[in-house]
């Protein structure tokens, strides 16, 4: 096998080893050939935690490290029919990774095509998508058996959260009062989250795992989806309509649904400490990435996850702001 050079390779792949990338991609041709796909025909898609391909009829996705993929395959067959799931045609592992095969649907990747969207047609999109994530909440009682209760960037207890707290902080130079800050909030999820109702979540409600046809017609990928408050899927829902790829906070008519969704769906009475304890872990989660990736041609005050845990942590609680003021 060759590998793949700086010209033609995919941004998802830019810090990983090319030897890796060029293995998955060799795996990838072997799955897509066993029903009918030419990978070299296919196009790649957006998604980091894998690699995904589109086109001869169908999408394969397969594991950047060896991982079964059976959990998300027994979900997705028992979700509702109204969640737009593509159907599954197949799934296992080769060399050990894991890889799922479903039909290849007409439409576009949301966030792909966010930017060309009309005002009306973004307010249209969260509103669908949102709507399509509450077909998965409201079917908990029938799908929590098989998930997990922590998973993504949910950590399993205050303990794992607070480990992952203070690397971070080390790392990245957290002040003493910061800090505090930053354990005073992942406290305060882990106090209110037994209080609250649990509901399975996608848990990675980003606009690249949404398709859309003149309409949201699709909701894609459910390898995080865990049970735990509805916030965790509100805080993914807020910040990807309230701030930009590059970290920036925006204001948009499509953000404004998204708060108003959030502020409607929040536990009325632990709904701060909730939503602003899943952002934080959702930034905390990224910010492991970021380390491990070594962005050494940036400063760490650039990074995006950076810049967004700083905002949660000052006094209005960055994009969260609008939801944090006292509920009345």
């Amino acid at each position: 096998m060759t590998t793949e050079t700086p010209e033609n390779i995919h941004p998802a792949d830019i810090h990983r080893d090319p030897s890796d990338v060029e293995l998955v991609r060799h795996l990838a041709t072997e799955v897509a050939a066993q029903y009918g796909g030419n990978l070299a025909r296919m196009q790649r898609a957006n998604g980091y935690s894998n690699a995904t391909w589109v086109g001869d009829g169908i999408a394969v996705r397969i594991t950047h490290t060896p991982a079964d993929m059976s959990r998300e395959v027994a979900l997705v067959r028992a979700l509702p029919r109204e969640v737009g799931h593509p159907e599954i045609l197949g799934e296992g592992t080769i060399e050990g990774h894991g890889w799922i095969v479903s039909r290849e649907v007409r439409g576009q990747n949301l966030h792909d095509v966010w930017p060309t969207l009309t005002p009306a047609e973004q307010r249209q999109a969260i509103s669908q998508l949102w709507g399509r994530t509450q077909i998965v909440h409201e079917a908990s009682l029938s799908l929590k058996t098989l998930i997990p209760s922590h998973g993504g960037f949910v950590p399993a207890s205050l303990e794992n959260a607070m480990a992952t707290d203070n690397r971070a902080a080390a790392a990245i130079g957290l002040t003493g009062v910061r800090q505090s800050r930053l354990h005073e909030i992942i406290e305060g999820y882990f106090r209110a989250a037994p209080m609250v109702e649990h509901t399975v979540n996608h848990g990675d409600l980003a606009l690249m795992n949404a398709l859309w046809d003149g309409a949201v017609i699709a909701l894609l990928d459910f390898e995080f989806a865990v049970l735990g408050p509805v916030e965790i899927d509100l805080c993914r829902l807020v910040c990807e309509t309230n701030v930009s790829d590059e970290g920036q906070r925006v204001d948009s008519e499509a953000g404004a649904v998204a708060i108003e969704i959030a502020a409607r769906h929040m536990d009325p009475i632990h709904r701060g400490a909730l939503i602003h304890g899943a952002s934080v872990f959702d930034q905390l989660r990224d910010l492991d990435i970021w380390l491990s990736h070594n962005h050494t041609d940036e400063r760490v005050e650039d990074w995006r996850p950076y810049r967004l845990l700083n905002d949660l942590l000052d006094e209005e609680g960055g994009y969260l702001a609008p939801l944090l003021k006292p509920h009345r």
